[in-house]
């Protein structure tokens, strides 16, 4: 297929399209190189997640196709060994789809995509993939392949991306189907390959591609659906301010309507974000800004609907235009002398789920039957399926615009963001309180409802967050008692993640909208098992949670670090004695206590890289260092508390985490709640 484009300047190119499955670019002989002025892979676990997620979705559907956008490519070479390409767009996207061909190369299918090797020619293993001048990078891929362990000290990024995609079936889905998923994989995904001319100007082309502009997402697409059945303009006026203020997730949502009315009501009359929130009622949970009721009403002002504005186009609205009469009326808007302050934040979930959370709710209160999943990318098919088909009237579009405001108030009243404190990123939850203005308070120490979410944000290994929709629609119906929403969680956590249920989570989660304290028999016991490095990550997490939670005051008495834990991101399952001994290593397990849990824990995957097959002195010296302000794991300082280590530490160590472990889920939380 041929697409002509133009340059600034009138200059007209053409571009070569084709649609090729993984499977076609390696029957074709095509092959890639990363050319030395694309920046190096900067993916992180979201957008690696979301990918999956994307694959997955589409394989367990069965889908006759999954389209993954656009790569852009120039031809560097063409001989009979095959066509090699630059790659100029879309290289983040097509190295993480070879680096699973490396994570599951022992599949046939992705075997094919990850390298060639020509028999008749030897047994040298060509890379699909190669990276023009980062010889230290193809060193490192090329010895991954041939099954060597390796670290790749120049990209700690590809080292992480691999670790969360070695992770993902272990911990995401240990009973899929891994041969049928791969070749799904394999011819399924489809790419469009773009080709450009050879001679073509790679600057004049990265400033169109820099530039070109951005196409509508589908959140702006459904609001424009959602806001035309309001027929009345200054309230079709007010709901987008709702949806609109909602929408910008890296910010608060009281700040983003702040910003959005400049200090200004349709009537012109000053707005003071700071007169719907009093300390008192935020405390108990009657603030007028939680109410979409309250916050319309002071959006109108007294004079808000006196006349009638002009009618808006489904353009406009797109725009972001209003239609009040207000946009054309000399008078200056009023001056906003009201200050607001809080530090830079970013949600842990996008909009669009939001958006999807938000109608869970919204269904389960309607009597309606729930979505089949929630995914980013699904977002107007599942509104056209389950809210727009029954017809989107105005009153209904207002109900759930209404609950929207209401639920993403919760998420930034109740749930943790990361929040950049100094050069990192951490999860808290702020609180907001009134002076002379608005203020977003960092709290004083760690707390045990965010450190709670936090574990679950880290071992889901899933962008959706399933655990949020239960978690939200209590925030909502109770939100005067914080003292339970603590406890309630606890409750979640242990019923929906430590049962023996195989349903999936959305279908377990509804079991939570339509009762918050259903109850499912409760299992621990696979940490018996020998398992290894195929230990589900949640429990590595959990065990964290239950020690601080448990062993909080012994702990804080011995070790003040204890205040300064928290969750962060691991992915690699470490063995305390190390799966390969050295001779003189005396600190050592049998094989019968290696893979067991009393001898594992997670940790990074550069921690992982870096301990290696280290003796039990060794890593227990680095782990102390490293540990010197912050505990970075309860569990190993549990065990590094230890100068020796052997099958009877190890199964001691495994006996107190069982007995905790049990012990804790155990307790009614529901009870502790007093509800």
């Amino acid at each position: 297929m041929d697409h002509r484009r133009l340059y600034p300047g009138a200059v007209v190119m053409t571009l070569h399209s084709r649609l090729l499955t993984l499977q076609d670019i390696d029957e074709h002989l095509y092959f890639f190189t990363v050319p030395l002025y694309q920046r190096l892979y900067v993916w992180g676990k979201d957008q690696i997640d979301t990918l999956l997620e994307d694959v997955l979705a589409a394989y367990q559907q069965g889908e006759e196709m999954l389209y993954l956008g656009t790569t852009l490519v120039v031809e560097r070479e063409s001989n009979e060994n095959g066509t090699t390409f630059d790659l100029i767009d879309g290289q983040q996207r097509l190295t993480t789809l070879w680096m699973m061909s490396l994570v599951w190369r022992e599949q046939e299918a992705m075997q094919r995509f990850l390298y060639h090797q020509d028999s008749s020619k030897g047994p040298a293993k060509r890379p699909r993939l190669t990276f023009a001048i980062r010889q230290d990078i193809n060193t490192f891929f090329a010895e991954r392949i041939e099954g060597k362990e390796s670290r790749c000290v120049g990209s700690p990024p590809i080292e992480d991306a691999l670790a969360t995609l070695e992770s993902f079936v272990e911990a995401r889905e240990p009973g899929l189907d891994l041969p049928r998923f791969t070749r799904f994989l394999f011819e399924k995904v489809k790419l469009v390959l773009t080709q450009v001319p050879p001679h073509t100007d790679l600057n004049k082309l990265f400033e169109v591609i820099n530039h070109r502009g951005l196409q509508l997402q589908h959140h702006q697409i459904l609001k424009a659906r959602l806001l035309r059945q309001l027929s009345d303009t200054t309230e079709r006026q007010r709901y987008a301010l709702l949806w609109e203020a909602c929408a910008d997730m890296s910010r608060y949502v009281e700040k983003n309507l702040k910003d959005l009315t400049r200090g200004s009501t349709q009537d012109n009359t000053p707005f003071k974000i700071s007169d719907l929130y009093e300390d008192k009622a935020g405390a108990e949970g009657r603030e007028d800004l939680a109410s979409a009721e309250k916050v319309l009403e002071a959006l109108a002002g007294p004079q808000a609907t006196a006349e009638e504005d002009e009618p808006l186009s489904l353009a406009a609205i797109l725009k972001g235009a209003t239609g009040s009469r207000q946009d054309k009326d000399s008078t200056p808007p009023a001056v906003d002398n009201e200050h607001y302050e809080s530090d830079e934040v970013r949600s842990i979930i996008s909009f669009p789920l939001l958006l999807q959370h938000t109608l869970r709710i919204w269904l389960q209160r309607q009597g309606k039957a729930d979505l089949p999943r929630i995914l980013d990318k699904d977002l107007l098919r599942l509104f056209d399926a389950y809210f727009l088909q029954e017809g989107a009237s105005g009153a209904r579009v207002k109900s759930f615009i209404e609950l929207l405001w209401e639920i993403r108030y919760c998420l930034d009243k109740h749930v943790i963001k990361w929040v950049n404190i100094g050069e990192e990123e951490r999860h808290l939850i702020y609180r907001l309180r009134k002076s002379c203005s608005l203020v977003r308070d960092q709290p004083e120490r760690n707390e045990g409802f965010a450190l709670l979410q936090s574990m679950l944000y880290h071992s889901q290994q899933i962008t959706t967050h399933y655990w949020l929709t239960p978690l939200l629609a209590w925030l909502h119906r109770y939100p005067g008692k914080p003292s339970q929403h603590y406890a309630y969680l606890r409750h979640l956590d242990n019923h929906l993640l430590c049962a023996a249920d195989e349903r999936s989570l959305i279908e377990r989660t509804r079991d939570f909208l339509d009762n918050p304290w259903h109850r499912n028999p409760l299992d621990c016991h696979l940490l018996e098992e020998n398992l290894g490095t195929h230990f589900p990550h949640y429990w590595f997490y959990k065990m964290e949670f239950v020690l601080w939670y448990l062993k909080s005051p012994q702990m804080k008495e011995k070790d003040p670090r204890r205040d300064n834990f928290r969750m962060t991101a691991k992915n690699s399952v470490e063995h305390i004695s190390p799966q390969t001994a050295h001779e003189a290593d005396f600190n050592t397990v049998s094989e019968e206590v290696l893979d067991t849990f009393g001898n594992l824990a997670l940790v990074s995957r550069s921690i992982n890289s870096e301990y290696g097959n280290k003796p039990f002195n060794e890593k227990r010296l680095q782990f102390l260092n490293r540990n010197r302000d912050r505990l970075d794991s309860l569990k190993m300082a549990l065990i590094y508390e230890n100068t020796e280590w052997n099958d009877g530490l190890a199964k001691a160590h495994q006996s107190e985490m069982m007995a905790l472990m049990e012990s804790y889920l155990a307790f009614d939380h529901r009870g502790q709640a007093g509800a």
